[in-house]
């Protein structure tokens, strides 16, 4: 009796020999067992293919807008010298031709954050498609001065609409991994729009360009497919709806209901009252605002837009074939897709401190190159001028150019991103209308000196972005709240910064 051991510590049989009903029943539960795991992991696999796709049709706007944005320097030679519209502008006029788009932005941008918070994303963005059309076909069939004027300040307001629709509606449909990525994708598509545009330009004459942008319109018929953002159809009470949006971004077998338990939790009494007191909420946010707002006026007054809109002109001055343009075009959309693949990787912060530092570099060779050139001229002045032009926009585009609008939104809690966003983009069209009228009017497009102050520019973004800005790579918004308010509790297990 004492040398025998109780039935429930008896060793299991050696494996050689076990019965064959033993093994197939061990068999059956580790298959069970791993059938279960295998759903289990199903339910919360994510497919972001419909993220993606609605990403792509959100951005079809973006991309007409950079195709108008461009156009003003691919279209001037024509205009100017060929009167291809059967009239001439004066330079005074197609100065104003430039500011009429930067007003129109800004004109727009405020009633977009109204619209955003009564209507949507979706329908906002699609409402700009009329507009679009009009000012493209009042641009097309100008018969006067004043037509190209209203077509142009038409073209503005559609792409201030956008400038604050398209990156509120990226950081909704997007998920804390990828906010970044998707967010980053609106002035990629702008500057994809701005090469489109420059490379037409140089080998199509301009009524052709004019055409094909509108025949370029019908794509804008693709957002009809996008889903609406799930946060607009949780704040209608609207359970059903933003459970299929949720599962059209993330995948059908997707296990949407941590989101949607997110999406649904009551608010904190901060955001309680940002949602339902715009005075409170304007209290909350009121330092964070002012952030954004330098933030603003950088992007536009260190130089990157002055190069998009005038490079052909800056070409000009150089003695530079005019085809060149389209290697700016194509270094803004290089630049893009490196911010593609480092603003997830590296960070915004980072990011935006290099980008700045390599753009006060190329700045002051470019002052110091004008300058050489201007006295002594010089065959390899030109092209190392053309090298630094072509670095600066591409470290544009990485830093101060994309990353303005993804911090824009993101340092803004949801309630209070329509009003904030679109404050924060009218400022920033209205310092650009401020910067064509100051670097064109007063004939200071072929100076050296404007550089020097580009150049003290990025000096400021660069020591703004080290004292002010905080990291948001991968961080919930909430999280970020507590870091800009210097709040750094642990975080939960199952915070928003562990999903998918």
């Amino acid at each position: 009796m004492l040398g025998n051991k109780p039935a429930e510590e008896e060793e299991p049989p050696p494996l050689e020999t076990r019965t064959p009903a033993t093994q197939s029943s061990r068999q059956l539960k580790t298959e069970n067992s791993t059938h279960e795991s295998e759903e289990q992991l199903a339910g919360h696999r994510v497919n972001n293919a419909g993220l993606y796709t609605a990403t792509f049709y959100s951005n079809i706007g973006s991309f007409f807008f950079g195709i108008a944005m461009g156009w003003s320097g691919g279209a001037e030679r024509s205009v100017m010298e060929r009167s291809s519209y059967g009239f001439t502008p004066s330079k005074v006029q197609w100065n104003y031709i430039c500011i009429l788009l930067t007003l129109g932005a800004m004109v727009w941008c405020l009633p977009t954050g109204f619209l955003l918070r009564f209507c949507g994303c979706k329908r906002t963005i699609l409402a700009q498609l009329l507009p679009n059309t009009l000012g493209w076909c009042l641009t097309t069939w100008a018969q006067s001065i004043s037509m190209l004027y209203a077509g142009h300040f038409i073209l503005g307001m559609c792409g201030g609409a956008h400038c604050v629709a398209v990156p509120i509606y990226s950081a909704e449909i997007s998920s804390v991994r990828n906010r970044g990525i998707m967010g980053a994708c609106f002035y990629g598509a702008c500057m994809v729009g701005v090469f489109y545009s420059f490379l037409m330009s140089t080998f199509l004459e301009i009524k052709i360009v004019n055409f094909l942008n509108l025949v370029l319109l019908l794509l804008g018929l693709l957002q009809l497919l996008m889903p609406e953002s799930p946060a607009y159809y949780v704040k209608r009470g609207k359970m059903e709806h933003a459970e299929n949006s949720l599962r059209f971004l993330r995948g059908k077998n997707h296990d949407v209901s941590k989101e949607m338990a997110r999406l649904t939790r009551d608010p904190s009494s901060s955001v309680h009252d940002q949602h339902h007191s715009p005075e409170q909420g304007f209290k909350e946010v009121r330092t964070k605002l002012a952030r954004v707002l330098v933030l603003a006026v950088l992007h536009k007054l260190s130089g990157g837009f002055i190069v998009i809109v005038y490079g052909h002109r800056l070409l000009a001055c150089q003695m530079l074939s005019r085809t060149l343009a389209i290697g700016l075009g194509a270094s803004g959309v290089v630049g893009f897709l490196v911010c593609l693949f480092l603003v997830e990787r590296v960070g915004r912060k980072p990011l935006m401190i290099v980008m700045s530092a390599i753009m006060f570099f190329a700045t002051i060779m470019l002052g110091i190159g004008f300058k050489l050139y201007l006295d002594n001229g010089g065959e390899i002045i030109r092209w190392v001028m053309y090298f630094c032009l072509v670095v600066f926009v591409s470290a544009y585009t990485v830093g101060l150019g994309t990353l303005t609008w993804l911090l824009t939104v993101e340092l803004f809690l949801p309630p209070m991103r329509p009003l904030c966003c679109s404050l924060a983009a009218t400022v920033s069209w209205l310092t650009a209308s401020f910067a064509i009228y100051w670097y064109s009017y007063l004939n200071k497009v072929c100076r050296p000196y404007p550089f020097l102050i580009y150049a003290i520019l990025a000096v400021c973004s660069l020591l703004f972005t080290l004292a002010y800005m905080p990291e948001t790579k991968r961080i919930s918004e909430y999280r970020i709240q507590q870091r800009m308010q210097n709040k750094n509790p642990p975080a939960p297990r199952n915070s928003e910064e562990t999903e998918p």
